[in-house]
């Protein structure tokens, strides 16, 4: 006994810093993303109208720091377990290769999903959810310091996931550090407050069988829906997924589709990571393109408030996007729209007519085009890819980070084709 305990008391220092530490990484990561990226388009992506509430963040933090020492309490038995043989962690590849290292990391993953959604739900029954889930939903509009913000005996319950766990099935060391870090990941971004995943992650689209931050956020929200915490496997199965997601989910993420009328011409084509990266300003008509020309031509967005022409960059095996008419070229005094919002001084009397917004855009192996995107609106350069959406269609998205918005232009032949 007297071993054990040394094993255990040895082993605890260490999980609890790690614990501790991976909360904090965590949430400052996210934190700083969302303060970061917030004037340059996140805000645009804001959940909830209202505000967390005064001293919420101090409540948020002061609850994870206990949850994280709960879970070190729970995770230094491994430590024990694996000394006394009762369960298996693998130190190398000797004995299970890299290929196990990623079936069994998945595996851990499905079912902390699965073990996360039934006692989720449970813990909202009447009879329990004051004793466990009440203290994470006092933060009704969640920020990311309160991805650990449980009470006692709801922390205990989590944290036995991974004792549990590995009672059935060995794992890599690897990838006991590997589920922490998608772990504590997926929670700060699904309590963010702000949309932080792209259009990718939509219901229907290839990695909409992911959670989003909206998919949690609603569950602060209503409450009784979205008890999944990484997919949304078990909520469609089992008839738990708000029956709002979709719409709320791609009014965030495309405002564009959701609302055309709504975008000016000064809303961005590049909007950092909260979501409008897109120039929607830049809204176009555009000339008939054949199949092999790629995107060469003039393209209309959608509000047809623009002309943006993609044609060879001078001198480049590269195509570049010119704005060539705007609905609104003027102000209200009659003078031309500026580049105003240049980080240059000396570009902010460019006029918006001519300017080259596009710049540098290669084929990629999937072939679509890679380049950059000039946002006039707050003056930044952006990552952007384009690709055909159809005959006449064309899909241009920008990104910063992990944050993408997506806008379909459309060829000017089908401009004119409806104007006949």
């Amino acid at each position: 006994m007297n071993e054990l305990l040394q094993v255990y008391l040895s082993a605890w220092p260490t999980v609890w810093a790690m614990d501790t530490a991976r909360y904090l990484v965590g949430a400052t990561l996210m934190a700083t993303i969302l303060a970061v990226f917030w004037r340059t388009g996140l805000a645009r992506r804001k959940l909830q109208a209202r505000d967390p509430n005064p001293g919420q963040k101090r409540r948020e933090i002061l609850g994870s720091l206990r949850t994280a020492f709960i879970f070190s309490l729970l995770g230094a038995i491994v430590a024990v377990g694996d000394h006394q043989g009762w369960i298996t962690i693998y130190k190398g590849f000797s004995q299970a290769g890299p290929l196990y290292l990623v079936l069994s990391l998945a595996l851990m993953l499905v079912a902390h999903d699965t073990y996360f959604y039934w006692i989720h739900r449970a813990m909202h029954h009447r009879r329990l959810f004051t004793l466990f889930h009440r203290t994470h939903h006092l933060s009704r509009t969640p920020t990311p310091w309160a991805a650990y913000s449980f009470a006692v005996p709801e922390a205990m319950v989590h944290g036995a996931f991974v004792p549990l766990f590995l009672l059935f099935v060995p794992m890599h060391g690897l990838g006991l550090l590997a589920f922490g870090i998608v772990q504590i990941l997926r929670n700060v971004m699904g309590h963010a407050g702000a949309e932080v995943h792209s259009a990718a992650f939509g219901p229907g689209r290839w990695l909409g069988w992911n959670n989003t931050t909206t998919h949690h956020d609603l569950h602060h929200e209503a409450g009784r829906y979205n008890y999944g915490l990484y997919f949304r496997f078990w909520d469609k199965l089992m008839g738990t997924e708000h029956p709002d997601y979709r719409r709320k989910f791609e009014a965030i993420v495309s405002p564009a589709a959701a609302a055309p009328a709504s975008i000016g011409v000064g809303s961005a084509i590049a909007r950092a990571i909260a979501g409008s990266v897109l120039v929607g300003g830049l809204f176009l008509a555009a000339d008939p393109v054949r199949a092999d020309d790629g995107p060469v031509g003039r393209w209309a967005a959608p509000g047809v408030a623009a002309i943006v022409e993609l044609a060879p960059c001078s001198g480049a095996a590269s195509l570049c996007g010119t704005i060539r008419w705007l609905w609104q070229a003027t102000d209200d005094k009659g003078r031309p729209r500026l580049d105003s919002q240049n980080a240059d001084t000396a570009l902010r009397t460019r006029p918006l007519v001519g300017l080259s917004i596009l710049s540098g855009l290669t084929r990629t192996t999937n072939g679509g085009w890679e380049g950059r995107i000039y946002n006039p609106e707050d003056g930044q350069t952006y990552r952007a890819t384009l690709s055909r959406a159809g005959t006449d269609a064309l899909s241009i998205e920008g990104c910063v980070l992990f944050i993408c918005q997506k806008q379909v232009w459309r060829s000017v032949s089908v401009l004119q084709a409806a104007l006949r």
